[in-house]
């Protein structure tokens, strides 16, 4: 299956606009818009989440330990960790989730 952009379905966690674009039966893929001065709380959810940072820098705070996330970096928050993010630039980010998150379909 092709999701093709026009068929991505636009959505907002915490304030941050995102698309969510193919979703299978073990995992779905974002694309995150994030900008400067932007925060996203400390939140928890069961799926494991992969992310690459496309363009821009943020903080990522995974279980209280914070790491500077820049261009062509990618990270894994394994389900049930606490994280939160702090947008130091504008920033653009892929993210997958497994399982798919049932509140972003």
């Amino acid at each position: 299956m092709v999701v093709k952009s026009a068929q991505r379905r636009a959505r907002t966690f915490k304030g941050v606009r995102f698309w969510v674009g193919a979703i299978g039966e073990r995992m779905m893929i974002t694309l995150m818009t994030l900008q400067k001065g932007q925060a996203v709380g400390t939140h928890c959810h069961p799926n494991e989440q992969i992310g690459y940072c496309v363009s821009g820098r943020y903080t990522l705070t995974i279980d209280g330990k914070s790491t500077l996330v820049e261009q062509d970096d990618s990270y894994v928050i394994p389900g049930g960790a606490s994280h939160s993010y702090q947008v130091l630039d504008d920033a653009v980010a892929v993210e997958v989730f497994s399982p798919p998150r049932e509140d972003y379909r």
